[in-house]
């Protein structure tokens, strides 16, 4: 063999240990490092979508809710809530403003609810949502 086939071969055997080395670096770190998945993340708050333009001319409105405002489900609600209706400030539990979210846990509480105030809804049902009026309260 020539010089030049010597250098060729030892180059391509250089390449190959690398290429080897690559490989198992490569599934070395995987299995070290596995991938992670992107956790399931539900904003609630894209329920209340859209009722900051419904309310414009409005500060204040009444938020209901028939769940427990202690646990983690319905605080982070309220909070999402919150947050995507700004600058509207919600006044929870408090029934005496004009408009009011109603959130209950189930359809027929919501509506039950509503009728007792008077009020009739704004915005079509939303799992349990609504938002209604109480036409001659004013606050």
């Amino acid at each position: 063999m020539n010089d030049f086939t010597l250098k060729k071969a030892f180059w391509c055997l250089i390449a190959l240990l690398v290429a080897v080395n690559i490989v198992q670096t490569s599934v070395q770190l995987a299995a070290i490092y596995p991938v992670r998945k992107p956790a399931a993340f539900n904003f609630s708050g894209d329920r209340f979508n859209g009722l900051q333009l419904l309310l414009k001319s409005e500060k204040y409105i009444g938020y209901y809710t028939d769940q427990n405002i202690d646990d983690t489900g319905p605080i982070m609600e309220l909070l999402q809530a919150q947050y995507t209706v700004v600058p509207l400030i919600l006044d929870v539990n408090n029934i005496d403003h004009r408009y009011i979210i109603v959130n209950c846990a189930d359809i027929p509480a919501a509506i039950e609810k509503f009728k007792r105030l008077g009020a009739r809804p704004v915005t079509p049902n939303n799992g349990g949502l609504f938002l209604v009026e109480r036409p001659g309260s004013v606050r």
